[in-house]
């Protein structure tokens, strides 16, 4: 998360407006490395690996519902996510608040990136975890954080899961929240079904009543998978599929993403751990990656997502040809609903809402938002342009902090 919700700050937010044009004109990182935030008693500084323990122990104090199975193996997982990822880059690092006695009061997690704008490298740091803890709640702490963090030498700063505060934090702090990238698209494939778990989850429908409902459900979802515009069971293009490696998508990553100004980077290294961190996050299902191939055996795209029979299934990433986005859409569609699932739930992708619409997903705002800060006129026109390729997997949303 980009803030802890547990972190409102309610009696800042009369005094935010002067905060910030304090911050605006406080010193780059390089005098930010041991600086008071002055009546919070804390200092502002780049965080080590010898604060592990610390920060593991603000975690458990911030979010006591995510517990991991010991707090060695939460700190190991720290560790190897800011120290031991393949793009850690000491002028990009993580911050903390410590206190005079030491106790760490702030945690700020960043994991640089890679990104290309129209062949030009982009330095990236994604925020990961955004934390304070609860007893100074009402300090400059999260400001000072987030002015460190966006201070420094990257070109661009994401983070795509970011409460509401956070937003007008970040607005004011000079970023931007590009509403398009915070939307997300779902696909019932199963209606009824999932129609079921929404009254269930939210205790509108007594479970005795919804368990004796599911075969009817089944019944009517699968007259519905045959009726437009579903019909699951039909398969008359000529495009195929097959499993996809990281070496697959290494090669074809430039002509599948052709028409994005602002992409993604990797070399094999880098995405082959990603894909393993990404397929170790078994809490929303098994990893399914599949690539698409027309009649010609040229990649059409591909697509990753989470398999959970009976259940929603969370997409990771569509990466598509513009002329062949429509067809990848729909094998995920066919392919999910073949595995059990009663919907599919992704990022929208602005270039694409056509198609997303085309396809029956409807689109909303779940809550959290993706912000962007960058000094660079052509990063942030290629964001608020909708030229960007920000799947799940450019952000934070595949991380394992909480545990899943």
């Amino acid at each position: 998360m980009i803030f802890s919700p547990r972190s409102p700050f309610p009696a800042a937010l009369p005094e935010f407006k002067d905060n910030v044009r304090a911050l605006r004109s406080s010193p780059r990182p390089s005098s930010l490395l041991r600086r008071r935030t002055g009546a919070a008693l804390a200092t502002i500084r780049i965080f080590t690996e010898d604060d592990v323990p610390g920060a593991a122990a603000l975690f458990a104090r911030v979010y006591p519902e995510h517990r991991w199975s010991s707090r060695a193996a939460c700190e190991s997982y720290f560790r190897e996510m800011l120290f031991d990822n393949p793009w850690r880059d000491p002028e990009v690092p993580s911050w903390v608040a410590e206190e005079e006695h030491g106790h760490i009061s702030g945690f700020y997690a960043v994991m640089p990136r890679r990104m290309s704008l129209r062949e030009r490298p982009v330095r990236v740091a994604v925020g990961c975890q955004f934390m304070v803890d609860p007893d100074k709640r009402h300090s400059l702490i999260a400001l000072q954080m987030a002015k460190a963090v966006v201070s420094g030498p990257q070109d661009l700063t994401l983070a795509d899961a970011a409460s509401d505060w956070a937003r007008r934090m970040w607005i004011a702090l000079g970023g931007t929240a590009p509403l398009p990238y915070s939307l997300h698209w779902t696909r019932p494939l199963r209606p009824t079904r999932y129609a079921l778990s929404l009254l269930e989850r939210h205790a509108a429908l007594p479970r005795p009543l919804a368990f004796a409902a599911r075969p009817v459900s089944a019944l009517a979802d699968a007259l519905a998978a045959r009726l437009r515009p579903n019909r699951f069971h039909e398969d008359k293009d000529d495009f195929n599929e097959e499993a996809l490696d990281a070496a697959t998508m290494l090669a074809d990553l430039p002509a599948v993403l052709d028409g994005s100004a602002l992409r993604p980077m990797y070399d094999a290294r880098s995405l082959a751990w990603l894909l393993d961190q990404t397929a170790r996050k078994t809490f929303y299902g098994t990893l399914r990656a599949r690539v698409v191939r027309d009649g010609k055996r040229q990649i059409a795209g591909w697509y990753l997502y989470y398999v959970r029979a009976g259940a929603l299934s969370e997409v990771i990433q569509i990466a598509a040809r513009r002329d062949a986005y429509d067809r990848v859409l729909r094998r995920l569609l066919v392919d999910a609903w073949r595995h059990g699932a009663t919907a599919l739930r992704g990022r929208v992708d602005p270039r694409f809402a056509k198609e997303l619409s085309n396809q029956h997903c409807w689109c909303r705002w779940d809550g959290a938002w993706t912000l962007a800060y960058s000094r660079d006129p052509a990063i942030m026109a290629a964001i608020h342009q909708g030229d960007a390729f920000l799947s799940r997997l450019e952000g934070e949303w595949w991380l394992r902090f909480m545990g899943a």
